[in-house]
């Protein structure tokens, strides 16, 4: 009998990678799992000797996605799907150019991003512009250059506590001027970025940056663009540039550079144009074509950005974030919008867990965006668990997010190819005398040699739901 989104989380065999990383059905035949096979043990003892390392199984598309997501009229997904051990690495090959992938649910927003710049690229930009009044690209220029000469004095003069709309201004404002002084004092490596057990989690970047020195933006180019930004958002360049987005079902705050860039130019042409949303609904064109199911939700596209700046740094210090780590957040580089709130929203969701600002020294360190979705990701299993599981008692951190409930460990773990490896090898040994019962919560699938070296040193493996049973966020 399938488990439905609101049910316990039932302790389920993992199935090999090769059955398409889905748990079966128990009432149906299927492959038997490894646990099935695996010998008593006598507690204390461990009758299964380590197992050499293996190497990261390489896996196929087509065993993984939707048969109607492989390809289509803009883009085709490789067949090929190599792992590093925890996470999986599409590769999609579409007419804006190569798009890499993490996991099976970043694929298929990458293959709805890509519907949406098709549908992006019909657009004339001159055509949003070229009948509109009011906010004209000279204008806004010479608005801005206040703030591109002084960012330090103009900013200090932001209003403070006058309501909502300032408080999100001076937020918005106070990160920006932050976030020119990260690129003053440090270029190379912005100050957000701390030194912490974030940059070893899995998704680490594979290699530094190879933009040169003499590419990087100047602090008056970053404050000009910031400065921009801020005050474009109090005439409503975000609302029309959040409206593009909803109606292309993607995220505003896409961390695909390809999409943001056009978004940027779709909304600042229509609004330098003074076009209105209604106007612009009419014709940016609806995401109804785009037939991948949509995971965003609502608060993305309706909830201004500078009230969502304001509610994670409200959030995060009555959770007990240390002010300066809340600020770093803020501005952290691999943090978009939608993660950043994504997280603070989970930790607040487990209502009487203990710690959870414990959260922070991870998300801090973290050095590419992937590793920020699994902070992002560990936090919402948690929240899940803590919700329609068993409750949850405290977070703490041993090289990635772990939630205690007596002597029972939790351990979130959004991967979709675990192997056993010298990471996962070093992880579950260290936590054998850290709680009697220790659970690992599994995204994905387990080949069977990490299976049964983890039932070896004590682990129950929990399948995660299917994300079409998850309830909304």
């Amino acid at each position: 009998m399938r488990r439905n989104a609101y049910g316990s989380l039932l302790v389920l065999p993992i199935l090999p990678l090769w059955a398409a990383l889905a748990v079966a059905d128990p009432q149906t035949e299927g492959p038997p799992s490894a646990a099935a096979d695996q010998p008593e043990s006598v507690e204390g003892e461990i009758p299964v000797q380590p197992a050499p390392y293996e190497p990261p199984p390489v896996l196929r598309s087509a065993d993984l996605l939707p048969a109607d997501t492989l390809s289509g009229p803009h883009h085709r997904v490789m067949d090929a799907v190599p792992s590093d051990g925890f996470l999986t690495r599409f590769t999609i090959a579409s007419d804006f150019g190569t798009f890499e992938a993490a996991s099976p649910a970043l694929a298929l927003t990458r293959i709805r991003e890509i519907a949406a710049l098709a549908e992006l690229e019909e657009l004339q930009t001159e055509d949003l512009a070229k009948d509109g009044f009011g906010h004209s690209a000279e204008r806004v220029k010479e608005s801005f250059q206040h703030l591109a000469n002084d960012p330090e004095g103009t900013l200090k003069g932001v209003p403070k506590g006058v309501g909502r709309f300032f408080k999100r201004v001076e937020r918005a404002a106070k990160t920006g001027y932050q976030t020119i002084q990260d690129r003053r004092a440090e270029p190379e490596e912005p100050t957000a970025v701390l030194p912490g057990p974030g940059s070893r989690l899995p998704g680490a970047p594979l290699a530094r940056s190879t933009q040169q020195a003499g590419d990087q933006p100047s602090s008056a180019e970053v404050a000009a663009k910031l400065a921009g930004r801020t005050a474009a958002d109090i005439f409503g360049y975000s609302e029309q540039r959040r409206e593009i987005a909803k109606r292309l079902d993607v995220d505003p705050y896409t961390d695909n550079p390809v999409l943001a860039k056009r978004l940027d130019e779709v909304a600042w042409a229509a609004f330098s144009g003074g076009l209105g949303v209604t106007a612009l609904k009419a014709l940016v064109p609806a995401g109804h074509l785009v037939t991948v199911t949509s995971s965003a939700v609502n608060w993305v596209w309706d909830t201004a950005p500078g009230d969502l700046r304001v509610y994670n740094e409200q959030t995060l210090l009555r959770l007990g974030a240390a002010p300066g780590d809340v600020d770093r957040l803020l501005r952290h580089p691999y943090f978009t919008t939608s993660l950043r709130t994504r997280l603070v929203k989970a930790l607040d969701a487990m209502s009487g867990v203990a710690d959870r600002a414990a959260v922070m020294p991870l998300a801090l360190s973290v050095t590419s965006t992937q590793q920020a979705r699994f902070v992002v990701e560990s936090a919402e299993m948690l929240a899940r668990i803590h919700a329609v599981d068993h409750p949850l008692e405290r977070l703490f951190l041993d090289g990635t997010l772990i939630a205690q409930r007596g002597d029972t460990l939790v351990v979130p773990a959004p991967v979709d190819a675990l192997s056993w490896n010298a990471d996962l090898h070093g992880f579950a040994e260290r936590m054998v005398d850290q709680g009697r019962e220790r659970r690992m919560y599994i995204r994905g699938g387990a080949t069977p040699i990490a299976q049964e070296q983890l039932a070896a040193l004590g682990w129950t493996l929990v399948a995660w739901p299917d994300p079409a049973d998850a309830p909304p966020r």
